[in-house]
């Protein structure tokens, strides 16, 4: 079920076919020498960046072009188009992550997509830790399936 819900959350979130969606966020990626700039502009003026340094990035070859990129991310810049108030919010430590595709551009695309399903992620979390304590705590149930001895 778990899975199912992350699915549908990222069909919604993510615009088909690289078009912007009108009403949801839009996700971009760009590498510009040995950094690599990923963008989430969401609905409400708010555009939040991370400013991935590329650490490494080529192709390895094994019947298929591949190509991969290691980034590290030490910090993210939250900007309000509207106000324009920028914050920038320090990692207390690097995040480092290795993002994979089929070409350059896939590649590229992909980073975009995990930018913006993260960005999501985290204001799903503020908006949880701003519930009043009154609300309760939030459980998590799970399913799983039992299994019937025959007999």
């Amino acid at each position: 079920m778990y899975m199912f819900i992350n699915a549908v959350l990222l069909a919604l979130l993510l615009p088909a076919g690289g078009a912007e969606a009108s009403s949801g966020p839009a996700c971009k990626a760009e590498v510009e020498g040995l950094k690599l700039l990923t963008v989430v502009h969401l609905p409400g003026g708010m555009v939040v960046e991370g400013p991935w340094r590329i650490v490494h990035g080529g192709e390895v070859k094994e019947n298929q072009t591949h190509y991969f990129m290691l980034a590290t991310l030490d910090r993210v810049i939250e900007r309000d188009m509207v106000t324009g108030n920028q914050k920038v919010i320090p990692f207390p430590e690097p995040v480092n992550l290795a993002f994979e595709g089929s070409n350059q551009r896939d590649l590229i695309e992909r980073a975009a997509q995990m930018w913006c399903v993260t960005v999501m992620r985290a204001q799903e979390n503020q908006a949880l830790d701003r519930l009043p304590p009154n609300q309760g705590s939030i459980t998590r149930i799970a399913a799983v399936p039992q299994v019937r001895s025959r007999g």
